[in-house]
C-alpha cells in the first residue's frame, strides 16, 4: 500500500504527526507492505520573513490572539512533542 503524506516542514504539528505516524508503522504488523511517499506543502506560502518579531508576535498580529492563548498553545505543542519523544 502506498501512503502519500503532505506535509509542511516548518509545522510543528506536523513534524509531531511525523513521529507518530512513523512509532505507528513500527507496530503494525503489515509494515514492510507500505510504501510512504512524502509529499511537501506550505501551510503558508506567501508568508514573508519578518526578523524583528518573533512567532508570539507574529501570530497576535495575524490571528488576533492572545498572549494567554499563544502561550497555552506553545505549551500544548511542548507537551505533544514530549508525548511523540521529540
Amino acid at each position: 500500500m502506498k501512503v502519500e503524506i503532505w506535509s509542511d516542514v516548518m509545522c510543528p504539528f506536523c513534524y509531531i504527526g511525523k513521529r507518530r505516524f512513523e512509532e505507528a508503522l513500527t507496530q503494525f504488523e503489515y509494515s514492510e507492505d507500505i510504501r510512504v511517499e512524502w509529499k511537501s506543502f506550505q501551510l503558508q506560502p506567501n508568508l514573508q520573513t519578518q526578523p524583528d518579531k518573533n512567532m508570539a508576535e507574529h501570530l497576535a498580529q495575524t490571528k488576533g490572539w492572545s498572549t494567554e492563548q499563544i502561550a497555552q498553545m506553545q505549551q500544548r505543542i511542548i507537551d505533544m512533542a514530549g508525548d511523540a519523544n521529540l
